[in-house]
């Protein structure tokens, strides 16, 4: 059975973050983290810095628990490297500001761990039949010794939740992640692509930091909410599985999941009873999903498939731009994969709906949260949560 651990954080102070994670890490590896990384190992930390915004926000991984896994790897005589690809370019100047925003820069600082400004990437190929199994990742990532995997729990607008599985998109260099939304518009095409890079950059180790998650309108636009939990473990997709269940999910509720357990052989456990959850105890709470995500059209259920998909087309959710919080600051017109926005000046940007594919980067990337996604009426009359 895969393995996961949990343990009980009950707030971001270094002391309660340094326990709750020595004792993750206890129960993933009993004879110690030396059985992952030796004497001179480069480990690459892939963080969430999806933007440069305070740790408050519950947008980004916490730079405590950050700070704890800098220590925890020097503590074995490994070289910790902090590392991502926000949205927006991907330069050394755009990395500096974010890795400061976030925290990444103090602890850097604080520990001597060390901040990847390197924007090379490599081809990775991976093995036939899995999903997507070319791209190109972040170089300095993939020529590390070892990857740790180090994501935000948090709720998607696009794929339900956004945890082990989703937080290695930020592999995908800059606006090139852009191209991935346009290629594929559909949820289970893009969830399939996730998994495949996933698959590519193979961390070693998943550890979650769910001690405050983020619910409602995420990644970016959505409200923190206390769940008090650190999150271990080797396989990303049982983590992504225990994760669903604390949000009071389902596996096959989340698409990146759903995909993981088609693949021949399964990437993920058919059942939830076949996850072995070890340390604290585990139950589900009520959180807020994205109106994006809430289950499926009613009439997926009654009517032909593509009569449901059509009905679907026309019930989904429209975009909102708040005048009062906009900038002008132009960040979702360039984020666009399809150019449906087109920039106006002292004005919210012009929507073109045809050619809204709904990726909803533009709400996930606005600083200002000026993007509110909203159900019409008819959407809230025929469609149930």
């Amino acid at each position: 059975m895969s393995r996961v651990a949990v343990t009980n954080a009950p707030s971001y102070t270094p002391e309660e973050v340094q326990r709750a994670l020595e004792r993750a890490l206890q129960l993933v590896y009993p004879e110690g983290l030396q059985q992952l990384i030796r004497p001179g190992f480069r480990v690459a930390l892939k963080v969430n810095m999806l933007m440069g915004k305070a740790p408050e926000r519950a947008i980004t991984t916490h730079p405590e628990l950050v700070r704890a896994v800098c220590k925890a790897v020097l503590a074995c005589g490994g070289i910790p490297l902090i590392i991502d690809s926000p949205g927006g370019p991907y330069t050394p100047a755009m990395l500096k500001l974010a890795y400061e925003r976030c925290g990444f820069a103090a602890v850097a600082r604080e520990t001597g761990a060390l901040l990847n400004f390197d924007t090379r990437v490599q081809r990775v190929n991976g093995v036939l039949g899995t999903p997507h199994n070319s791209a190109e990742l972040l170089a300095p990532a993939i020529a590390a010794d070892v990857l740790i995997n180090l994501p935000k729990l948090k709720t998607h607008g696009l794929t339900v939740i956004t945890c082990a599985v989703k937080n290695m998109f930020g592999m995908i260099p800059g606006l090139t992640k852009i191209e991935y939304h346009m290629r594929m518009p559909e949820v289970r095409d893009f969830c399939a692509a996730l998994v495949g890079i996933a698959e590519l950059a193979q961390p070693e180790l998943t550890i979650v930091d769910a001690v405050e998650i983020m619910e409602g309108e995420g990644p970016s636009g959505g409200k923190p909410k206390f769940m008090g939990y650190v999150l271990a473990g080797k396989n990303m997709h049982t983590v992504d599985m225990v994760a669903a269940t604390i949000l009071g999910l389902r596996p096959e509720q989340v698409p990146t999941l759903a995909v993981a357990q088609a693949t021949n052989p399964p990437l993920a456990p058919l059942r939830s009873e076949d996850v072995s959850v070890v340390g604290a105890p585990l139950s589900p709470h009520n959180v807020s999903l994205p109106l994006t995500a809430r289950n499926t059209n009613l009439f997926e259920k009654i009517l032909p498939r593509q009569v449901a998909k059509a009905l679907a087309r026309n019930l989904r959710p429209q975009l909102r731009f708040v005048k009062a919080k906009c900038t002008s600051c132009g960040i979702c017109v360039r984020s666009c994969p399809p150019k449906a926005l087109t920039a106006r000046k002292n004005d919210v940007p012009a929507l073109n709906s045809a050619l809204c594919i709904r990726c909803f980067c533009c709400q996930e990337l606005c600083p200002e949260h000026a993007v509110e996604i909203k159900r019409t009426l008819l959407a809230r009359v025929l469609t149930r949560y």
